[in-house]
């Protein structure tokens, strides 16, 4: 369960996955997934959140509207979003 990992289990374990800083307050997910390039654009970010491929920390996420908060940060640093089955993004707060 990814929400139980602790930061530096993060660290170890996400060290080759693409990352990306983030360095708004509270993102919009449609907006963070284009920005990190999870997804290459706006329409592509909202087919997949809409067809469910998208997770953050291991939550399916469906909603169009969601916004990340501090509740979704692993140790007040990192987001964990997942794309499909296997790609993997780690997201890092400034």
């Amino acid at each position: 369960n990814i929400k139980e990992l602790s930061v530096s289990e993060i660290e170890q374990g996400f060290k080759d996955v693409p990352s990306f800083v983030n360095e708004e307050e509270n993102p919009n997910l449609v907006e963070l997934l284009v920005a990190a390039k999870i997804s290459p654009s706006k329409r592509q970010a909202r087919e997949d959140i809409q067809n469910g491929a998208i997770y953050i920390n291991g939550d399916r996420i469906t909603d169009l509207n969601f916004v990340l908060g501090k509740e979704n940060r692993i140790g007040d640093q990192y987001t964990i979003i997942r794309r499909g089955k296997k790609k993997y993004f780690l997201i890092k707060y400034a």
